[in-house]
C-alpha cells in the first residue's frame, strides 16, 4: 500500500489543537474501497479522500491519544460535512458504506459498474438480480461477467 502524509487544519479549534497548529495525517491508499467509490461520485471530490483518511488513520502514527482523537474529529468533519449535510444524509452515508462493506466482492463489483448513488438504488439492483436468478434458474450474463470462476460454477449448478 502506498502511504503519504498530509497536513490539515483542525476544523474546530475550541475542542481541537490550539489555533494555527497543523495536524499531520498519514494516509494509506485503500484499493478495496475503489469498488464502492462510484457511489460517492455525486459528493464533492475531496469527500471520498477524507473518508479514506478517516478510515485509515493509524494510532501508532500519531503523537498520542489526544492527537489521534483530534485527527479523527478533523477527518470526520471533512468527510461527513455536518455543516452542510443533514443528519439523515450523514446516516445514509454511514449505512451505505457499511452495507457495501458486507456485500460479497462480486456484488460490490456489480454495484460499482452500475454507478449507483444511494442505498435504495443498490437494494433495487440486488433485488432485481435475485428475481432474475429465480426466473432464469441461473445468474444473468451481467453477473456471470463479474463473478470469479469458482463462484460461477456454484451458481450455475443451482439450475
Amino acid at each position: 500500500m502506498a502511504a503519504e502524509s498530509r497536513k490539515l487544519l483542525a476544523p474546530s479549534p475550541s475542542d481541537q489543537a490550539p489555533e494555527g497548529d497543523l495536524v499531520i495525517v498519514k494516509v494509506e491508499e485503500d484499493h478495496g474501497w475503489d469498488q464502492e467509490s462510484s457511489l460517492h461520485e455525486n459528493n464533492p471530490p475531496g469527500q471520498e479522500l477524507f473518508r479514506l483518511r478517516f478510515r485509515k488513520l493509524c494510532y501508532q502514527e500519531t503523537l498520542g491519544p489526544r492527537e489521534a482523537l483530534i485527527q479523527l474529529r478533523a477527518l470526520c468533519h471533512q468527510w461527513l460535512r455536518p455543516d452542510l449535510n443533514t443528519k439523515e444524509q450523514i446516516l445514509e452515508l454511514l449505512v451505505l458504506e457499511q452495507f457495501l462493506t458486507i456485500l460479497p466482492e462480486e456484488l460490490q463489483t456489480l454495484v460499482k459498474e452500475h454507478q449507483l448513488e444511494n442505498g435504495e438504488e443498490v437494494v433495487t439492483l440486488l433485488e432485481d438480480l435475485e428475481r432474475q436468478i429465480d426466473i432464469l434458474g441461473r445468474p444473468p450474463s451481467l453477473l456471470l461477467r463479474v463473478l470469479p470462476l469458482p463462484r460461477r460454477e456454484v451458481l450455475e449448478t443451482r439450475r
